[in-house]
């Protein structure tokens, strides 16, 4: 990727002067930039995190140790002896107007922390009257209402472990992952909307308590009026009848720091979804820093991600409350009716911190639509994106089209941490295409396939990598003797955790993530990222979307591009031409397709990445194995060859 010249925002010193960074900067006594804090955070682990801790106000048991070393990485214990609870952290720093909830026919409730506080007080009496204790699951397929952040307050609050699926997982996944888990307690919707339709749940939700034996209370959610049918099938209490409970105040059980708390899931496409077991205090600490550091998320802040109860970045955003930020739970579709929903909401509720995905603005982007022509951003600081990479053009179509002075912050990370490698900081210039540093706490690199460092080779792509231990290095996977996990995040390069994505350093002290490693294109044994090839396809006005893979051809590898044009336009030979001739003009010849297909959709995952992985496995004749990450499996039907 050829760099900018000039950057696309640069913060005031008045706006560098404000933020969270520049402050603890300030109180921490270092006299430069974000580098030197960097360089400390990661030599120094110890120190940093406890000022994490101490200065902003961590709600706990501290028993004086920060970190206590083990033979690598994944065995390094934090804040051992620590006793802390997720749930007393948000709930005893959330601003008056704690949550907005919003779905998609508009419906809007605001609830302050008095009413969240009482919800979740009725939920946990409910809970703890079905004799959930320490340790125990419990569990909510369910969409992004209060109803998901009540249950796993009160469920956290008591030291059980909770997990997530979104309501539009179908029957087959929910009992993939939830079963692994064995849950006491299952919360459910009897069906939502999406795209202006109803959606009814009810035969799923038959389907999925029969094969949950391990449950002993049930609870559903009358979302579209269908709830009654299922009293012939099963035994269930109804969400409403929890406001005739007594309200106390709420309990708060703290665990050992160490203990587990949640388990996510993977949308991999190979085998059952991996459960990964997060800590009970990583998600306090990691998100903390983040929210307030490099995000500039403040008290009396309104922030809102989309995302689905399915995706680390639900947890993500209800953290938001540990910042006395207020969070809005938005539940529907992003672009429904048209390509103005998300930004309207913003501008009507103030929102000051806004995330979406990169295929998101990509979407808005050729769709014509120009946001700020019809609508007021004065609230919003900061707009992030994550979920695949954010490329040079949309950068550019957010400063013309949303706001100039708009903080752009792209992010990357994973479920596997519940977090980020790499993303924003609010003291630091934005550089279109590019994410502008590593993340504090993580001592982030990019290697080559000797393990050589690319830190002074700018542009050259290699493997994303992480040298040290932080708070939420997961402790392992559900039914997994370590073995699993330590071949998912360590054997690639031993002693350091590979992320599986292609980076490369810019010479802007940022980082270009090209795609997913596992997906990466090598034909003639040369490495490409897949990201690069999107960029110039996309660019394209005859191309709406495309997905490219490497396919296993006579002793090599090819690369094979698919792509959905717009209205009124097919793949004939003069396309097809006009295609790779600027593929070679702006990549090389090597990024050149040796195929180009025509097809009519691109395959997704429920947290909206294309799914190249799985698109590779069905051209080249493998089974997919999880077709249950995919939100469109019927669409793998076009690259069967």
């Amino acid at each position: 990727m050829k760099e900018s010249t000039q950057p696309v925002w640069s913060p005031t010193p008045q706006r560098v002067n404000d933020s969270e960074m520049a402050k603890f900067i300030e109180n921490l006594g270092f006299t430069d930039a974000t580098e030197n804090l960097h360089l400390w955070s990661v030599t120094k682990p110890d120190k940093f995190w406890a000022a994490i801790w101490d200065q902003f106000g961590v709600i706990g048991d501290f028993a004086g140790v920060v970190v206590e070393a083990g033979k690598d990485i994944s065995s390094t214990a934090w804040f051992p002896q620590s006793k802390v609870c997720y749930a007393e952290n948000l709930l005893k720093n959330a601003p008056s107007n704690a949550v907005i909830t919003i779905k998609e026919d508009a419906t809007v409730q605001h609830w302050s922390n008095s009413e969240l506080l009482k919800l979740v007080s009725q939920v946990q009496f409910e809970l703890e009257n079905s004799g959930v204790v320490p340790g125990d699951v419990v569990v909510a397929w369910t969409g992004n209402g209060i109803e998901t952040l009540a249950i796993m307050l009160a469920a956290n609050a008591l030291g059980a472990v909770f997990s997530s699926a979104s309501l539009d997982f179908g029957h087959t996944a929910v009992v993939d992952r939830f079963k692994q888990l064995k849950p006491k307690v299952l919360l459910t919707c009897d069906g939502y909307q999406y795209n202006g339709k109803t959606i009814d749940r009810t035969d799923e939700i038959i389907q999925v308590t029969s094969n949950l034996d391990s449950l002993e209370l049930i609870l559903v959610v009358d979302q579209i009026g269908t709830r009654d049918s299922l009293k012939s099938f099963l035994k269930f209490n109804e969400w409403e009848t929890l406001n005739s409970n007594p309200v106390n105040d709420v309990k708060y059980v703290r665990r050992e720091f160490n203990e587990p708390a949640f388990v996510l899931f993977t949308s991999g496409t190979t085998g059952l979804p991996k459960g990964i077991i997060h800590r009970a205090g990583g998600f306090i600490l990691k998100h903390m820093m983040e929210q307030r550091l490099h995000c500039d998320i403040k008290s009396g802040d309104v922030v809102f991600y989309y995302t689905t109860t399915g995706w680390m970045m639900w947890n993500w955003l209800v953290s938001n409350l540990m910042q006395g930020a207020t969070i809005v739970l938005y539940d529907g579709n992003p672009l429904f009716p048209d390509e103005s929903r998300i930004f309207k909401l913003c501008e009507e509720n103030r929102v000051t911190f806004v995330g979406v995905s990169a295929k998101f603005i990509d979407a808005v982007r050729k769709s014509g639509f120009h946001p700020n022509k019809s609508l007021n951003f004065a609230s919003i600081r900061t707009l992030a994106s994550t979920g695949s990479p954010l490329n040079s053009d949309n950068y550019i179509w957010i400063h013309e089209n949303i706001k100039t002075d708009l903080h752009i912050g792209s992010i990357s990370g994973g479920t596997d941490i519940c977090g980020c490698f790499v993303g924003c900081d609010p003291t630091k210039e934005v550089w279109a295409g590019e994410i502008q540093g590593p993340i504090l706490g993580q001592d982030v690199d990019v290697i080559d396939e000797n393990g050589k460092s690319l830190r002074d080779s700018p542009g050259k792509e290699g493997e994303l990598i992480n040298r040290n231990s932080f708070p939420t290095v997961p402790l392992g996977f559900i039914g997994d003797d370590g073995t699993k996990f330590h071949e998912a995040y360590f054997e690639a390069n031993k002693g350091v955790w590979t992320h599986g994505d292609y980076a490369s350093f810019t010479s802007n002290g940022g980082f270009v993530i090209h795609g997913r490693s596992d997906a990466t294109l090598k034909p003639g044994g040369v490495r490409l990222g897949t990201a690069e090839i999107y960029r110039v396809v996309e660019s394209m006005a005859q191309i709406r979307e495309s997905i490219v893979v490497g396919q296993k051809w006579q002793d090599d590898v090819r690369t094979v591009l698919f792509v959905v044009l717009t209205a009124g336009h097919v793949l004939n030979d003069e396309l097809i031409k006009q295609i790779k001739a600027k593929i070679k003009a702006e990549l090389s010849p090597r990024h050149v397709p040796a195929l180009i297909i025509q097809v009519t959709e691109i395959p997704i995952t429920r947290s909206g990445k294309i799914a190249e992985i799985a698109v590779r496995e069905t051209i080249e004749g493998r089974p997919v194995k999880n077709l249950a990450s995919l939100v469109n499996p019927d669409s793998l039907t076009q690259y069967v060859t």
